[in-house]
């Protein structure tokens, strides 16, 4: 009687493949390098010891409206029109170099629209060369402006 063998065929053994897959992903996860989405750069002005107290009904109020509109203290303009930023808050600066800018955008306005705004003051900012005091108040300041307007 002869016994016959099985013939084996040849696998490779997947047993560790779980092992070796986690591994790989935490490695992959470690590794890479996650790009970072740069916003605008706004550097604050320095702490200064004797900051002169400037009244909070001096500043430079721009609202920005979900519309395409934004006002100036009060004054109404389009978007179109973005060019008035620079005009308007270049005579205000002259007058006090230290007049505070509030630019207050609505939630539902257009990104877009506080940029061309913002492009304008740092525009103004780049030729008066020197830093604007900008500020965009959180919600309760936007209250407290807007009490402060009526």
């Amino acid at each position: 009687m002869s016994l016959q063998q099985k013939k084996e065929e040849p696998e490779i053994p997947t047993a560790s493949m779980a092992d070796i897959a986690f591994l790989l992903i935490v490695f992959f996860m470690l590794t890479t390098v996650f790009s970072a989405n740069k916003g605008m750069e706004h550097i604050l002005p320095p702490k200064e010891e004797n900051d002169d107290v400037v009244d909070p009904q001096e500043a430079v109020y721009i609202q920005i409206f979900p519309s395409g509109q934004f006002t100036m203290d009060q004054t109404s303009y389009y978007i179109d029109d973005v060019e008035k930023v620079y005009e308007y808050v270049n005579s205000k600066v002259q007058v006090n170099a230290k007049k505070p800018i509030i630019v207050d955008a609505n939630p539902e306005a257009r990104y877009g629209d506080m940029v061309a705004i913002l492009d304008q003051l740092k525009l103004l900012s780049a030729e008066l060369k020197q830093d604007l005091a900008i500020t965009i108040p959180t919600p309760e300041e936007r209250e407290l402006y807007q009490q402060m307007r009526q």
